[in-house]
């Protein structure tokens, strides 16, 4: 297929066009374009949008200057949008508000809470008639709107939109959409053939000479842009063969390079006027005419100099924006003038930015326009950096801080604002750049600057896997502060004592940790207790179970002092203790309080927690609900180290439903595409597999793996233990599980968790002499009453009943195994329930297939279960998509598919059902 222009892009075009068609139909999707500066991004993306019919069209192109700008990409993108976003919810709408109108005062918050709203508003424009979205240069798109428009391109679902992409390989490291990710296809741009070249030749400059054509085909290396304007630029005399082409370029150049030649000379033909015009436009790339004009005239430029270069083709005037033909155009205007040139058009577009508007962009401009040290540009730079935080730009913050630092000549100034902007880094992901960031702004002085310096680094070097390095780096300003600041002090032990829990030695981190700060006063606080009860627990000395619940209470206390990002980072100390109950119901607040603040990026790290909880208290569907969920933002937000570990505990509740997650067509395995597990929490996993299906010997070595070695003091090597026992006690080896029984019986000693106090008691009854066997399984079923973990009830009653069926008391054996598979059913426990049904077949007892009998919530998805339970409480698609960052056009979609399921026609009958 060949197009005019477009010779060689026939497949590509075709690939776009089918993603129009499908948005057009209701299945919206999204693309990255990929290729090198030529090979076609924009003339594709001019395509799409001829092609694309009645439709509602959006556009923006990424910009060099504006990168560090948060947003800056959005509000080009939306602009003259922003009264359909009236039907969002509030805090979507005031997020989306404070994103794209910089001079309004409400602060956006979380930047995929405005992806969130960025998908809610791209959805209410659906409703009329199909959105497309064209995308140029993203790889220059400053981070927050990059972050906001991925998630909402993962997300589109069943929504009218197609979303294109066009990058440019090589250009900026790291750029997050130059791979696409998880959900988003990338379209590879190579280069075109000899024949398409010269078939796209033929069309644009059908007299050149076969010598001359071979000889630009040559140069332009498949480009398609290179070979236009090498041809273009030809005078006749060498269109015709008759004067050589050779000398008018260097052959080891790229070919873009040789495109950049050109324009440079284009731009360097024009009237000093019209370069200076084109400077300014470069330099400010918002488009905005009026404020191009503006700054133009100050250096003398008028309306009148613009028609030499729209004349030869460079730029042109559309509306009320100037626009570049090409980016590169743009580059060629901006990289080729003087440095004195640009510094003179930044400071003219600082200046002519209109009172109350963007501060930050003028103070870009104004830090671009200075050379060498001014501290008032510096300052003006470092309240940016504030408005920049307040709108939940932490990429543009980093920025800010770093150019400030740059114009600062006192040393300890400059350090301070190196830190503030390596710690801003960090918290935009930017892990590299916060390390170089980090050294550059050297030692400091002040207290509190060591020890915020001392928690970046060492949140850095754990972030890179080195928890050891990082915990020293906390114990040593621990002991430089502490004299002055015992409250700073605690806190970073606390820190240390977290680091440790990863070491690779744990429990020699542990004691490290106390004998260097061995005789410091870190006053009467429970953080420095709370510390202490953690590395006490590393150290071996057992749990210190007040200390864990004063600190875990004075955290829940005091939450609403803190960021709701510290809040989920500090929750959850208390599961060290097992009590489940009191983390679930802590974490279901905080769930709450993020959806609430649209804090999409936080929501993955307590989607674990509730996953986790859920799944210690047997709630085994809503523990895959929640995980599933979790994983999926997880990916949405480029969290994948929590992806990988929800991806685990989407592992054990299949492991305990019987499946093997190494079996490649599981069904569970499309959850886990381009997902790392964790390896510690893979192989807990298997071994309950093992566990369940009776392969004891295998289970036996992966528990003891877990249980002694160096991850030992994790929870779920405590959970291990009784599993431990229970394999070793069925191959007969009751002696060799006597260790693990002792220490899983101190641990639930020191902890007085009820569930923990019962399984304690089935580990006695396991290992206990024949004679006394009954007692200690009595015992611990009068103590799993009410104790909140139903599948450990079962467990229980599973091995009393094999017990009973053994010493021939078959109508307790039944009862009790009945009981057992009643429960395992009910939480989603297939290897287990199968065990049931094997003893009590083995009793003749012959239970049917499924004791509960058919569970038509049981046929539904994830995403259906969440949207269908909500859907029941009586919110409208539009609610529930502002609740699970779905477009409600999504949602209904799920619904449509769940009601069959559910053998319901309407959710009026949803009320009706039982859907937990």
């Amino acid at each position: 297929m060949t197009e005019e222009g477009l010779s060689g892009r026939g497949r590509e075009l075709a690939v776009l066009e089918r993603l129009l068609a499908d948005a057009a139909e209701g299945r919206g999707g999204a693309v990255v374009v990929r290729g090198e500066a030529g090979a076609g991004k924009t003339a594709l993306l001019e395509r799409v949008g001829e092609r694309a019919g009645e439709v509602t069209l959006l556009r923006c192109a990424g910009v060099e200057s504006e990168a560090a700008l948060p947003y800056a990409g959005l509000q080009v993108l939306l602009r003259g949008t922003l009264d359909r976003a009236r039907r969002l919810s509030g805090r979507q709408q005031a997020a989306l508000r404070g994103a794209v109108e910089p001079a309004g005062a409400v602060a956006p918050g979380d930047r995929f809470l405005v992806g969130a709203a960025m998908l809610g508003l791209l959805g209410e424009l659906a409703e009329e008639r199909p959105v497309v979205v064209l995308v140029d240069d993203a790889h220059w798109l400053d981070l927050e709107t990059v972050d906001a428009l991925l998630f909402a391109a993962r997300r589109l679902g069943m929504g009218r939109v197609a979303l294109v992409f066009a990058v440019r390989e090589g250009v900026r490291e790291g750029s997050a959409v130059l791979d696409g990710g998880p959900g988003l296809p990338v379209l590879q741009l190579g280069p075109l053939s000899d024949e398409e070249g010269a078939a796209l030749l033929a069309g644009r400059a059908p007299d050149l000479h076969a010598a001359v054509r071979g000889r630009v085909l040559g140069l332009a290396r498949g480009n398609p842009l290179a070979l236009v304007e090498l041809a273009g630029a030809l005078t006749p005399a060498q269109r015709d063969g008759s004067e050589p082409v050779d000398e008018r370029e260097i052959a080891v150049l790229p070919a873009s390079r040789r495109v950049r030649r050109i324009f440079d000379e284009r731009i360097r033909a024009l009237p000093a006027p019209t370069r200076t015009l084109l400077t300014v436009a470069a330099a400010d790339d918002t488009g905005d005419l009026a404020l191009v004009m503006a700054a133009a005239g100050r250096l003398g430029a008028g309306a009148g100099d613009l028609g030499p270069a729209e004349a030869v083709d460079l730029v042109r005037v559309s509306g009320h924006r100037f626009v570049f033909r090409h980016p590169l155009i743009r580059a060629a205007a901006y990289q080729g003038a003087l440095l004195a040139q640009r510094t003179a058009a930044h400071r003219a577009l600082a200046d002519a930015a209109p009172a109350g508007g963007d501060v930050g962009r003028r103070a870009w401009h104004l830090a671009a326009a200075t050379i060498g040290y001014d501290e008032r540009v510096a300052a003006e730079l470092e309240r940016s950096a504030e408005l920049f935080r307040a709108r939940g730009g932490r990429a543009a913050v980093a920025a800010a801080y770093r150019r400030a630092a740059q114009l600062t000549g006192d040393q300890e100034s400059r350090s301070r604002r190196l830190v503030a902007a390596a710690a801003a880094a960090a918290e935009a992901g930017q892990v590299e750049l916060a390390a170089s960031l980090a050294d550059e702004a050297g030692p400091v002085s002040a207290p509190a600057a060591v020890a915020r310096s001392a928690s970046i680094r060492a949140a850095l070097e754990h972030a890179r896997g080195r928890a050891e390095p990082a915990r020293v780096l906390l114990v040593e300003a621990a002991r430089e502060v502490t004299a002055d600041r015992p409250a700073t002090g605690a806190w970073l032990l606390f820190e240390s004592a977290a680091m440790a829990w990863d070491a690779p030695d744990p429990a020699g981190a542990a004691r490290d940790t106390r004998e260097r700060l061995a005789g410091l006063d870190f006053g009467d606080c429970p953080v420095h207790r709370g510390a202490n009860g953690v590395l006490g627990a590393l150290a071996g000395d057992g749990v210190d179970a007040a200390a864990v619940r004063e600190f875990a209470a004075y955290v829940n206390r005091t939450r609403r002092e803190r960021g709701l990002s510290q809040q989920v980072r500090l929750h959850g100390w208390d599961m060290l203790l097992g009590e489940y109950g009191a983390v679930h119901d802590e974490a279901v607040a905080l769930e709450q309080e993020c959806r609430a603040e649209g804090a999409v990026g936080v929501l993955p790290r307590v989607l674990l927690r509730l996953a986790r909880c859920r799944l210690f208290l047997g709630r085994h569907r809503d523990a895959y609900t929640t995980a599933v969920e979790g994983l999926e933002i997880a990916l949405d937000t480029g969290q994948h180290h929590l992806a990988g570990l929800l991806r685990s505990e989407l592992e054990t509740l299949a492991a305990l439903d019987g499946e093997d997650v190494n079996e490649p067509d599981g069904p569970t395995r499309g959850l886990f595409s381009g997902v790392e597990p964790n390896p510690f929490l893979r192989m807990r996993a298997q071994g309950l597999l093992d566990l369940g299906l009776g392969r004891y010997e295998t289970a036996l070595r992966r528990f003891a793996v877990l249980t002694e070695g160096p991850q030992r003091h994790l929870m779920l090597a405590w959970h291990s233990l009784p599993d431990q026992v229970e394999a070793a006690v069925r191959l007969g080896r009751a002696e060799d599980a006597r260790p693990a029984q002792t220490r899983f019986a101190r641990w639930a000693s020191a902890t007085g968790t009820p569930w923990a106090r019962a399984v304690e008691l089935r580990c006695r009854a396991l290992v206990a002499p024949e004679g006394q066997t009954e007692q200690w399984y009595e015992r611990a079923l009068d103590a799993h009453v009410g104790d909140g973990r139903p599948f450990e009830e079962a467990r229980t009653r599973l091995l009393h009943g094999e017990w009973l069926r053994r010493a021939k008391r078959r109508a307790a054996a039944r009862e009790a195994l009945a009981m057992a598979l009643q429960t395992f059913e009910r939480t989603q426990a297939r290897a287990w329930a199968d065990r049931a049904r094997a003893e009590l077949r083995a009793l003749g007892a012959a239970p049917a297939p499924s004791v509960a009998g058919p569970d038509p919530v049981g046929r539904l998805t994830a995403q259906e279960l969440q949207v269908v339970r909500l859907a029941a409480t009586g919110l409208s698609n539009r609610d529930i998509g502002a609740r699970l960052f779905l477009s409600p056009r999504t949602v209904g979609y799920h619904l449509s598919n769940a009601y069959p399921k559910l053998g319901v026609t309407s959710r009026a009958a949803l009320g009706g059902l039982e859907l937990e």
